[in-house]
């Protein structure tokens, strides 16, 4: 029955996404636009994610369902690939069990109950693919130290991590999950040459990418770079924040785990801690050991980006995924009676507080309350940009002679995407001596080489150093717009 289910999931949350209401988050139009043209790389982000986006358009359009469907298609696989890999354990452990598929039933469940999967698996983003190949590494990692000898297992390791760090760098931790695995039980020699193939076979891999880098000055190593070395923390002392950023990370942790991923957690670690001293434990934990092993390095290395201030909420969520094997292993591998029920039961709370949590927005706007100001509404931020940009299109198109330039990312992303049947798409005023971004990297406006007329889409006023800088300037959009405040100058005769 959970089998069927599982991949129901991605049918909902195809059918909760597309009835948001809203249209693309601003990362996804980006993810999108970047599918346009793929390469190696791109500014931020390595190149899978395009790649995906890319098919996933050319089979179903470029529609938000369109964009997103495949993305959501990796995240209704995960569970699966749990479910073969706690079958697997079960089978190779040899513990006394009353269903075989109870400790991948578990795991498959737990990890669809938790938000990371029922709210971000809903969208286009680099967590989708990275999700879907840590599982995979999870599985092929445990097959490959079964059989230490069979080198071909570990050459699909070595192939899933280099697609994971293709995917979004956070792959790459998960080698901090082999040093521990290594360190406790696995210090032979087949498992040590095994790691280094695979290894070696994943840095082959990642040489086109890296020429890339190097052909651009390397911005997505410095990008990544910027951000694990604290360069975005904010000033202040460091110990008195120290605590208040532990505290919101873990706190950030527990809201991507969700409450039914967190409730079944204290039920399985309040039996683990109650009944012990009456009846101890039947069967072998050291498989839930090592699928735990699978998931707190990374949320180490996210507790440590958190205390210098550069922590994300999504980047450790392939943690959940070795948790969910644990406490799958503590739920399912007992000599005691098996019912479908529960996990059912989990699965389908789990699935309507997901829902409901997603649909909440629309919700509100249905009885009259508003939406696009409310910050509970999770699609907020991706409502308005495509109704509000189709207005300024018609003036864009009445002065073909003008170059279109913007001075923020986000709107040369959603305005790309919301004129994507003109195919324009505006150059960046990049405002800084280094590019911030992808478009100041490689779609720059330079004002010196520039002559003619400009047309400037901002959001709010226009900024002082372009009055300044032009001598006729001319609003052409609504002077108090409806929804989104965006705004459509033409700007004549630069002054020197």
């Amino acid at each position: 029955m959970l089998i069927l289910l599982l991949p129901g999931l991605w049918l909902l949350r195809l059918f909760t996404a597309s009835h948001s209401g809203a249209g693309l988050f601003v990362d996804e139009a980006q993810y999108w636009e970047w599918s346009r043209e793929l390469a190696w790389g791109y500014y931020s982000k390595p190149p899978l994610l395009p790649f995906l986006i890319k098919l996933s358009v050319w089979v179903a359009g470029d529609a938000t369902t369109g964009v997103r469907w495949l993305v959501q298609l990796c995240w209704a696989v995960v569970p699966l690939v749990l479910w073969r890999l706690g079958w697997e354990m079960q089978r190779d452990s040899q513990q006394p069990l009353a269903s075989p598929h109870a400790v991948g039933a578990w795991a498959a469940v737990l990890f669809a109950s938790s938000l990371a999967s029922g709210v971000l698996g809903q969208v286009a983003t680099t967590d989708g693919p990275l999700v879907l190949f840590w599982s995979l590494q999870l599985w092929l990692v445990w097959r490959a130290m079964a059989h230490p000898l069979r080198w071909s297992r570990w050459l699909w390791v070595g192939a899933v991590l280099a697609l994971g760090v293709l995917s979004k760098y956070t792959m790459s931790a998960v080698l901090a999950s082999w040093v521990v695995w290594w360190w406790f039980g696995h210090r032979s020699v087949a498992v040590s040459k095994g790691m280094v193939l695979a290894a070696g076979l994943a840095a082959l891999a990642l040489l086109p990418h890296l020429a890339w880098n190097h052909a651009h000055d390397w911005p997505t190593l410095k990008h990544t770079a910027d951000l694990l070395s604290g360069g975005s923390a904010s000033s202040g002392s460091f110990f008195a924040k120290l605590l208040p950023r532990l505290v919101e990370y873990l706190g950030s942790q527990a809201l991507l785990a969700g409450p039914v991923f967190l409730w079944v957690s204290v039920l399985v670690v309040m039996r683990l801690w109650i009944k012990p001293a009456s009846t101890p434990l039947s069967f072998s934990i050291r498989p839930a050991l090592w699928a735990w092993h699978g998931s707190w390095p990374l949320w180490a290395i996210g507790g440590l980006q958190a205390i210098q201030g550069t922590a994300q909420i999504n980047w450790p969520a392939p943690a959940l995924l070795g948790a969910s094997v644990a406490l799958g292993w503590l739920l399912g591998a007992r000599a005691a009676p098996w019912h479908w029920r529960k996990p059912l039961a989990v699965l389908l709370v789990a699935s309507f507080f997901s829902t409901a949590l997603s649909l909440g927005g629309d919700w509100r706007d249905r009885l009259g309350l508003p939406v696009k100001t409310s910050k509970w509404d999770l699609w907020g931020r991706a409502r308005g940009w495509e109704e509000a940009l189709k207005l300024l299109q018609p003036l864009v198109a009445s002065h073909p002679d003008a170059i279109l330039v913007a001075l923020d990312r986000t709107l040369i992303i959603h305005a790309a995407y919301a004129w994507r049947e003109q195919k324009v798409m505006a150059l960046s005023w990049q405002q800084t001596p280094y590019p911030l971004h992808h478009y100041d990297l490689l779609y720059r406006f330079d004002p010196a080489q520039h002559q003619g007329p400009v047309l400037l889409l901002v959001m709010g006023e226009l900024p002082g150093f372009m009055r300044e800088r032009y001598k006729r300037v001319e609003l052409l959009s609504d002077p108090a717009p409806a929804g989104r405040p965006l705004f459509l100058w033409l700007l004549k005769e630069p002054q020197s």
